[in-house]
């Protein structure tokens, strides 16, 4: 992986797979239950991963898109997510959501 210094974002140069991976992030509502949501995340067909973390962001989901586009996967992610257990964000978007 690299860093193009005129949009900061990563790169990737080589792999193995042929898919890509993204990363999304969750900021739940007090009183989430961690294990159910978790639970409901993971069931979604391309999601690899689902890691609880602290602070600010409380999940951080990790996706594989290949068939699929990078916007059904989102959008699968966000209906799990929903309103119901606090605020959804891509990776694109995560700034912006920690105002």
């Amino acid at each position: 992986m690299g860093l193009d210094k005129k949009t900061k974002r990563t790169y990737r140069l080589r792999s193995r797979e042929d898919f890509l991976h993204s990363f999304f992030f969750i900021k739940p509502q007090k009183n989430t239950d961690i294990h159910d949501l978790a639970n409901r995340l993971i069931d979604i067909d391309d999601v690899e991963e689902v890691c609880v973390t602290e602070g600010s962001i409380g999940y951080m989901v990790k996706a594989k898109f290949d068939e699929k586009t990078y916007e059904n996967v989102e959008k699968s992610i966000a209906s799990i997510a929903g309103s119901r257990y606090g605020k959804f964000v891509s990776a694109i978007e995560l700034k912006k959501a920690m105002k």
